[in-house]
């Protein structure tokens, strides 16, 4: 909420004053924190530039009157840019395939191979199926997929799908595929576009890219 004033509402305002405020109108609530008991073997790997590793993942949630929703995202660990994303009434491999060949399309216009692009993921029947191995291994895509004693291996595009479920899901109300669609599509929009990111100095996702691609460009000249 701070970020939010500070950065999007040019509004100087102290944390501790939105503290208070939000404590005094009955805004806050308990915090349970959960800490892993496995210890990981293996460190988490550090991308230090766009297109270089990607998570991909994938959630679902109970509408009524439609039933179970599921959605796929890829995002980019660098810039926290969700950079592909598809959402259906099931979740098969050609659903992953959709929001892997979006991300694919938009983020690399001049094609993938020669971009070493890492992609994270966990063990589940549609990352490790035949049909999506080999479209990684087409694209020369390097799969990595977390162990049992690395609980964080995925966190980053786990952490996005809580935001994108404490922001946009949880609070909504939809009683039609085409309501999901819409204000998913909306969300994920706003998070790539306003979403103020701490771990990107306030930036959102689209404004860290962007300001990366000009020193790079600054950087060839």
């Amino acid at each position: 909420m701070t970020a939010w004033l500070k950065y999007r509402e040019n509004i100087p305002v102290n944390h501790k004053r939105v503290y208070r405020l939000m404590r005094e109108n009955g805004l806050t609530v308990k915090q349970k924190r959960y800490q892993a008991k496995r210890v990981s073997n293996r460190p988490k790997p550090r991308p230090d530039r766009p297109g270089q590793w990607w998570g991909i993942d994938m959630t679902k949630f109970l509408v009524e009157g439609v039933g179970w929703v599921y959605l796929v995202v890829v995002l980019d660990w660098y810039t926290r840019k969700l950079v592909g994303y598809h959402l259906d009434l099931r979740s098969k491999t050609e659903d992953w395939l959709q929001a892997l060949d979006q991300a694919v399309n938009l983020q690399f216009t001049d094609g993938v191979r020669e971009h070493n692009l890492h992609l994270m993921s966990d063990n589940g029947c549609q990352p490790t199926s035949v049909a999506f191995m080999k479209a990684c291994r087409t694209l020369q895509i390097k799969q990595v997929f977390t162990s049992y004693n690395n609980p964080k291996g995925n966190a980053n595009t786990e952490r996005v799908i809580r935001t994108l479920k404490e922001e946009c899901i949880w609070i909504a109300e939809w009683h039609s595929l085409d309501q999901v669609q819409q204000d998913i599509a909306k969300c994920i929009e706003e998070y790539n576009t306003l979403y103020p990111h701490s771990m990107l100095n306030y930036l959102s996702p689209v404004e860290f890219e962007n300001q990366y691609n000009l020193n790079s460009t600054q950087k060839a000249a």
